[in-house]
């Protein structure tokens, strides 16, 4: 498996959608991701507070981020979320925990908050490894 400062290089550099929406992997480790997105007026609704679709893109790449530091490829099965309270700040900071990871799935749970340390959102999030017969093999 390649180190975690290898995985968070490639998840940095091989997404443009995380490029496009100024997301950043900041931490990696086994069951745990740290993101960060930059709140700018292009991810605001039109209240002037982040939009819910930026937010759940963050939790939904914090949850991703997680489940690679498995060694495996996944995909997003399912994902809920809740939000708490109105985004506003300079940038968002999205913490994934690996709840379970099993043969074919894992369970995430995302807690988004500003730079000021409020709760915005929590979120959990069901993701599909795409390699689970070939890891099942290698046991």
């Amino acid at each position: 498996m390649a180190s975690m400062e290898d995985l968070k290089k490639r998840l940095n550099s091989s997404s443009q959608f995380l490029q496009s929406n100024d997301m950043h992997v900041v931490e990696v480790k086994e069951g745990y991701a740290k993101v960060e997105m930059i709140i700018d007026e292009q991810i605001l609704n039109v209240h002037g507070f982040v939009h819910g679709g930026a937010l759940y893109s963050l939790a939904d790449t914090a949850a991703g981020a997680a489940s690679f530091a498995t060694g495996r490829d996944s995909v997003t099965l399912s994902g809920t979320i809740n939000y708490i309270k109105p985004g506003k700040g300079g940038k968002l900071i999205g913490i994934a925990q690996e709840i379970s990871a099993r043969r074919t799935t894992g369970v995430y749970e995302v807690f988004i908050f500003n730079d000021q340390e409020i709760l915005l959102s929590r979120a959990t999030f069901t993701m599909f490894f795409l390699d689970g017969e070939r890891y099942r093999k290698q046991k």
